[in-house]
């Protein structure tokens, strides 16, 4: 828990570079994925070996909801930087309209 705290904090701290920010996200999701076939491959090895029990029946289905509901909520996120990206662009197009207004303006004040 203290790591993921602190890396974070220091992604909210120093960086500041969408390409670094890009990066550490594609880690992260690495090390999920990474995490969720280790996890995914020790549970069936265990109930292959032990198939009647219902604790690790449930595991494995505890687990399988958790991890499509991650997914869900990364393709979500996903989404939304996509929309966010989407509005700063047409935020930016509309700014530099209005400075190309402001300056024909000046042409007419008097």
């Amino acid at each position: 828990m203290g790591f993921i705290l602190c890396k974070f904090i220091f992604i909210l701290t120093f960086v500041r570079n969408d390409n670094m920010i890009r990066k550490i996200e594609n880690l992260e999701e690495f090390q999920f994925n990474n995490n969720t076939v280790l996890i995914s491959s020790l549970i069936l090895k265990w109930i292959k070996e032990k198939p009647n029990n219902k604790e690790l029946q449930e595991l494995n289905n505890a687990f399988a909801s958790n991890t499509i509901y991650v997914a869900s909520l990364h393709n979500r996120y996903i989404i939304c930087k996509s929309i966010n990206s989407d509005y700063r662009e047409e935020r930016n197009e509309a700014l530099l309209k209005l400075e190309e207004l402001k300056e024909d303006q000046k042409q007419y004040d008097i």
